[in-house]
């Protein structure tokens, strides 16, 4: 990861604030504000005034559980809880009168700077301004001290700077339907707490008197900002101005603006600023007059002209540039996030390669040069920062690298263990940041899912201090947050070069960690490969718990919340279930087979996962002496891994049709030539539809979902449309299989029946028990001496006359293994489980066995995670 001087520069020229952690307490900016004013870093001392602002203002407007609890609750619940949720607020504002009183002489300090932001002018007051505003916050309580600000994504994350403030409210102001009066700019908290401020000022600055406020939906405005309005409003004319983030869904907007109207604002005098991603405003912001900045006309794509960047390295770098040249090849991006492009640089006859991106206005941007110091040669070259955009140098290629091995895994594990040194953090802040989505509150939102609808009311009480003990850092540090292969490019002579090393660390998907070992589970979540992961552990200490719930966290998608990857996220859990659970040596005795789907395994957390209960009442069969099976609809590579996780001599895989023995590796195709070439004719009948999605594992049967719109959870393919795809006849000599959330295609002749028929004739030895719970399994049920479902099985069970177990699920599972032992698995000497020492382990087995009894087995569940979380280090 060595990275090269180009054009003569050893270190960054740019002057100004460099903070390596961004969540700073408002002791802390209160302090940097008062540096900022008397050094004259005047938008500095504007991001920082505006912070103080936001902070205090979120203080006395906190997400309290009442709070959360009426975003997730429906009907009368939720009315309650919001109900609650106003009271809480009125008394921590009664409690709280100096942080009250403080506002409006903070919101004029930060108006004063924003003057000068716009217009260059410095007041003769302003460093008075400030000591007083410093002065009274310092006596506050200390849990409004120690509250962290809220990153603007605007001008953190996005690349909005004050010149396109200037542009909303020049558009305002010339527009048709203008402002015929005062206009009040709501910022909706929290980039429009920065951004409305700045219009304000530009406002002010052609003679339009403006006042700014701030708004969060759903929420009654604060005194002082309902008092500024009403003063407004009584002047003729008046308008009001709403602004914030490039809207996505506009949701945020209409809040607002129903908060505007409750306070008697006309709906006709409300006016939208949207800046934009594309050239269009999302749909459900039509209606309203509306001020849009498209995305094409923001300020910063002047900067990323050749000329202009040409002008920016001659005054950073100690030799002439001749000439630049953008590659079009890797253009600016436009989308939620950073703008990037990439540039050839000819100088003194030496051509290099220059990468110019979007870090952030200001002391947010300049957090890209206080890493670049402390990783020196770990990170890329940087030849300075000025207006938001960090000029460095760029990667010989932009193609993602995958990790290639255990050799490659260790190389981008260093770099972890090198950035956690090289940047400490004087304290773990994500454990205080509850409501804001730090990585273990999206942990603990993924466990709580095994609780079904009771999650949300045991996150308070148990799943979320779980989450968080099992993800408090040891060394507090600042990560990277984006340690994945599309991260990672080649730089010079091929050496592995770690791109964007400061942007998603503080950045608008939350996700906030101090724990290095959030970067290293980064790397490679739920890699099939063992070795990878060993590679990977082996450089980096941490606790298998929090890599695990790392590694979930890395694998959900921000944007819907949902696993980007099932498989893998399986994948991780088998394994660290692998490490907790050790599988006893194989039996020799007689066989016990097992479907996955409904009976040893669960989905309730988002992707399947064999449960706990399931693991141990595997092992002990083991134990006395029987050989467990799988006999499933799942692919032919997970029947191999679940047999290897779980110390299974083998294992039927896609319905029948193929085998797999974990005792000589083989592997047995029951497929006939012809049925094989049938089903390929299928498979490349469906591929490449848009809404189809063909799973690639899937070599002896055909799984496909359907997802109908991006975003949306997968489900079965319609009839209708296999048949449009596939013709008439195209459905003959097949069975087609819907399930909750895919459909499965196999041969005709080809059930779990035959499979197992197979499998026993190889393993020898007759089939003491099967376990089954849908009408795939009958055949696999005939074969057994005992054949038994657990009692969350189908009917057509029922109705085959197939005896159901009072429990369901795994615990079902394990009261069929009980009627063959004659005592609880684990119940004797022979297979009681070796016991889980460590506490925090035991903690974590508890939450992901909390679906093993589906929900009759919920209360069970609660209590052994209630006695799990109380149980000390």
């Amino acid at each position: 990861m060595g990275s090269r001087t180009v054009l003569g520069l050893d270190r960054p020229l740019s002057a100004g604030l460099r903070l390596t952690d961004l969540l700073l307490n408002l002791d802390e900016v209160c302090a940097e504000l008062r540096d900022r004013v008397l050094a004259r870093e005047w938008l500095d001392a504007f991001l920082l005034a505006s912070a103080a602002v936001q902070i205090v203002e979120d203080y006395l407007q906190p997400d309290t559980a009442a709070r959360r609890a009426e975003k997730m609750l429906a009907g009368l619940p939720g009315r309650a809880a919001g109900t609650a949720a106003d009271g809480g607020e009125w008394l921590r504002r009664t409690r709280n009168r100096s942080c009250l009183a403080w506002l409006p002489a903070a919101q004029a300090l930060r108006d004063e700077l924003a003057d000068v932001v716009m217009t260059g002018r410095p007041g003769p007051r302003t460093g008075g301004t400030t000591a007083r505003v410093v002065a009274a916050a310092a006596a506050f309580p200390a849990a409004a001290r120690a509250e962290l600000l809220r990153l603007p994504s605007a001008l953190r994350t996005f690349d909005l700077a004050p010149a396109d403030a200037a542009r909303l409210a020049g558009a305002l102001r010339n527009g048709a339907g203008g402002p015929a009066g005062n206009v009040v700019v709501a910022g909706i908290r929290t980039s429009g707490s920065y951004l409305g401020p700045l219009v304000a000022a530009a406002l002010r600055a052609d003679g339009v008197p403006a006042l700014a406020i701030t708004a969060r939906p759903g929420r009654m405005l604060l005194p002082p900002a309902r008092a500024g309005l009403r003063e407004a409003l009584a002047r003729d004319g008046a308008g009001v101005a709403v602004v914030d983030d490039p809207p996505s869904t506009g949701s945020a907007y209409r809040g607002t603006c129903a908060v505007l109207r409750r306070e008697g604002v006309p709906a006709a005098a409300i006016t939208l600023l949207l800046p934009l991603f594309t050239d269009v405003m999302p749909p459900s912001l039509a209606g309203p007059p509306a001020v849009t900045l498209p995305f094409d006309r923001w300020a910063v794509h002047a900067r990323l002209e050749p000329d202009a960047v040409a002008a920016v390295l001659r005054r950073l770098c100690d030799r002439p540039v001749d000439e630049v040249r953008r590659d079009t090849a890797a253009a600016a991006t436009s989308g939620r996030g950073h703008v990037h492009a990439t540039y050839e640089v000819l100088s003194a006859g030496e051509t290099s390669r220059v990468e110019v991106r979007g870090v952030g206005q200001g002391l947010f941007g300049r957090h890209a040069l206080a890493v670049a110091d402390a990783l020196g040669s770990a990170a890329p070259a940087v030849y300075g920062f000025e207006d938001g955009l960090l000029y460095s140098a760029a990667a010989d290629t932009t193609r993602p690298r995958p990790v290639t091995g255990p050799q490659d895994a260790a190389a981008r594990a260093r770099y972890v263990a090198l950035r956690a040194a090289a940047l400490p953090a004087t304290a773990d802040r994500a454990l205080d940041m509850t409501g804001r989505a730090p990585a273990w509150e999206v942990a603990a939102r993924r466990l709580g899912r095994g609780y079904g609808r009771l999650g949300d009311a045991l996150r308070l009480p148990i799943i979320d201090p779980a989450a968080r003990r099992l993800c408090t850092a040891r060394h507090p540090s600042i990560v990277d947050g984006a340690t994945g292969p599309q991260h990672w490019h080649s730089g010079p002579a091929g050496a592995l070069y770690k791109a964007e090393p400061d942007t998603q660390d503080f950045s608008n998907t939350d996700r906030y960690s101090y724990d290095a070992a959030f970067d290293l589970a980064g790397i490679a979540p739920g890699h099939p490969d063992d070795a990878v992961v060993d590679a990977l552990r082996a450089v980096v200490s941490c606790s298998d718990e929090a890599y695990l719930l790392y590694e979930l966290v890395q694998l959900e998608d921000p944007a819907t919340g949902l696993p980007y990857d099932p498989i893998a996220c399986s994948r991780a859990v088998r394994r660290y279930l692998a490490g907790r659970l050790p599988p006893p040596p194989a039996g020799t005795g007689p066989l016990c087979a097992f479907d996955l789907d409904g009976v040893l395994d669960s989905t309730a957390l988002g992707f399947p996962i064999t449960t706990p209960t399931a693991i141990r009442t595997l092992h002990a069969l083991t134990r006395h002496g029987h050989r467990p099976v799988l006999v499933t609809g799942r692919s032919l590579p997970e029947v191999r891994q679940r047999c290897a996780a779980h110390g299974l001599v083998a294992g039927v895989a896609e319905y029948g049709a193929v085998i797999h023995r974990a005792d000589t590796g083989a592997t047995i195709d029951l497929l006939d030539p012809a049925d094989r070439a049938h089903l390929d004719q299928i498979r490349a009948a469906l591929d490449g539809h848009p809404c189809l999605g063909v799973h690639r594992q899937f070599g002896h049967s055909i799984r496909v979902d359907y997802t109908r719109e991006s975003g949306a959870r997968p489900g079965p393919v319609p009839d209708s449309l296999l048949e449009d795809l596939l013709g008439p006849g195209g459905l003959d000599r097949v069975r087609v299989i819907h399930g909750e959330g895919q459909t499965d295609i196999v041969t005709a002749g080809m059930d779990k029946g035959r499979g197992l028929t197979r499998l026993a004739a190889e393993l020898g030895g007759r089939i003491a028990l099967a376990v089954g719970d849908t009408a795939e399994d009958l055949p696999m049920l005939a074969l057994a001496d005992r054949a038994l479902a657990p009692g969350n099985a189908t009917a057509a069970i029922a109705d085959a006359g197939v005896r159901r177990t009072r429990r369901h699920y795994a615990e079902g599972a394990a009261e069929a293994a009980r009627d063959l032992l004659g005592h609880p698995p684990g119940g004797c000497t022979v297979c009681r489980e070796p016991a889980v020492t460590d506490p925090d382990a035991r903690l974590l087995l508890a939450l992901l066995d909390a679906s093993a009894g589906g929900r009759p087995g919920l209360p069970t569940a609660v209590r052994r995670a209630f006695r799990a979380v109380r149980t000390p280090r």
